[in-house]
């Protein structure tokens, strides 16, 4: 069962993972700004997309909308944008990022996996409701893990901020103590905004897990696979894209991340 921010965060991190190189002005992350609340009062109509949501692919921002409205709160749609300059790029730098999100929390440099520390962000999230105003802006903490030949793994870290409810049942499940692990599998069809959904489509976003996102330059299918749990207050997601990484190892990824205390 995927939680809605998780839902979100997967596709910020696919964009992001795009424009690694590309950096953004200042002034045009506010002209992104406006753009967003004008696609979020279009997108207010259009609640029975239910699970699809509606990227806007401006990738040198790295900016989400989300456009579908399954909360149990007043959101609607999340957007969030970080810029290359702002990122802590030596685990060292952990305390001071914690200060910057306002909560301590769990985190490894390196899995025994192999995979190990790259960079890390905090970042402002605004929500958004469906007229298109803001409803509430809190803080989220990505940081980027990174292993030679392989796709890139992040955990996003935030304190939510209203409840949401879990969509779909998880893939598999291991208790760590007193927290649950979920571990989950998506697909997520990425297609041009100009793009008409084929029967196919229609009959797969019916089906739990599956995703169609508008706002690529072409067709593109991705998987994504992950776990969540919460831990003292807090929203962790391990994820990634089309990754070698079985379910056992995700969640003794999560394992290793829970048994370090800040």
């Amino acid at each position: 069962m995927q939680k809605k921010y998780d839902f979100e965060q997967n596709i910020k991190s696919a964009l992001a993972a795009e424009c690694q190189t590309i950096s953004a002005s200042r002034s045009l992350k506010q002209r992104i700004d406006a753009e967003i609340s004008n696609s979020q009062k279009e997108a207010g109509s259009m609640k029975h997309l239910s699970v699809k949501k509606i990227v806007i692919g401006v990738a040198a921002a790295c900016l989400l909308v989300g456009g579908g409205a399954y909360a149990t709160g007043h959101a609607v749609g999340f957007s969030s944008s970080h810029y290359l300059g702002d990122a802590y790029r030596d685990y060292g730098d952990m305390e001071k990022a914690q200060e910057a999100l306002g909560d301590a929390v769990d985190s490894v440099e390196r899995f025994a996996n192999g995979y190990q520390f790259d960079t890390m962000y905090v970042d402002g999230v605004d929500a958004w409701d469906e007229d298109g105003n803001k409803a509430y802006t809190y803080k989220e903490m990505t940081i980027n893990y990174t292993k030679e030949g392989e796709s890139g793994i992040y955990l996003a870290i935030h304190r939510p901020v209203e409840a949401v409810e879990r969509e779909k049942e998880p893939d598999a499940t291991r208790s760590c103590g007193d927290i649950t692990l979920y571990y989950d599998e998506y697909t997520y069809k990425f297609v041009p905004p100009d793009y008409e959904l084929t029967e196919e489509d229609k009959a797969n976003q019916e089906k739990s897990g599956y995703y169609i996102s508008y706002g690529s330059s072409e067709v593109e299918i991705q998987r994504n696979t992950g776990v969540t749990w919460e831990k003292n207050g807090l929203h962790y997601n391990l994820a990634g894209f089309d990754l070698n990484v079985s379910s056992e190892e995700m969640l003794d990824m999560a394992e290793e991340i829970i048994g370090q205390e800040e």
